[in-house]
């Protein structure tokens, strides 16, 4: 395995973090892949995540890697990056991420730190996804450890399509949303905003504004009198 290269971000310059040096021919210019534990894929994230100058949003399963997690510190310590992170309760459970834990400032400006489930049963939060500046989208299987970024087989895939990038921040910040309310304790009623569970059932919806709730609620109009047959009606 090949050390970590100075923490330089280009994007035509990322072939340096490629076994090969290079991609292949044809590549598409807006996506790039890479593989561990051929590729650098640590030497990438480090690069890629120190170059954050308004918003990192991550969905991580594994967190274990501390310089990775110096360089997130870094970005919530600084008011003019927005930092918001939801990892899987699971994992966030363990001896070495309890430890990376206790160093985040949630409460700090510009700063969202969320803890818990998929919406379906409870089940694991598996992605392996970041969004760099609302550009950046990496996702793939890699947790971030150096165990599955330089020991395992794992796959790293990482675009600068602006329209991957909205789509999945959609994804993780509804993902966000829910591990917030599970955070906030059981008095919120949390089964609405749960995902479907069928194909032909329709994605979690905003509850109702108050104003719609209490036009249903008030007592209808009486309808308009009818004049009697025979009678006078205005002209």
């Amino acid at each position: 395995m090949t050390d970590t290269p100075a923490a330089t971000f280009s994007w035509d310059g990322l072939g340096t973090y490629k076994q090969e040096g290079r991609f292949l021919e044809g590549y598409p210019p807006d996506e790039r892949t890479f593989f561990a534990p051929r590729d650098n894929l640590h030497g990438l994230l480090v690069a890629l995540l120190g170059t954050a100058q308004h918003s990192i949003v991550v969905n991580m399963f594994g967190y274990d890697d501390d310089e990775l997690n110096a360089i997130i510190q870094e970005k919530l310590a600084d008011e003019k990056i927005y930092v918001q992170m939801s990892l899987d309760r699971s994992q966030a459970a363990g001896v070495h991420e309890k430890e990376i834990l206790q160093r985040w400032q949630n409460d700090a400006f510009g700063n969202s730190i969320a803890i818990g489930t998929s919406s379906v049963h409870s089940a694991i939060s598996h992605l392996k996804v970041v969004i760099v500046d609302g550009v950046y989208t990496v996702k793939g299987s890699t947790n971030w450890s150096l165990s599955g970024e330089q020991q395992q087989d794992n796959e790293l895939s990482l675009s600068r399509n602006a329209v991957i990038a909205a789509e999945t921040r959609a994804i993780l910040d509804l993902n966000h949303d829910f591990m917030l309310k599970q955070m906030a304790g059981t008095k919120l009623n949390v089964v609405p905003l749960m995902a479907p569970t069928t194909p032909d059932q329709m994605p979690p919806l905003p509850p109702a504004p108050r104003s719609a709730t209490h036009s249903r609620t008030t007592t209808p109009a009486a309808p308009a009198t009818v004049p009697p047959t025979g009678g006078e009606a205005d002209g």
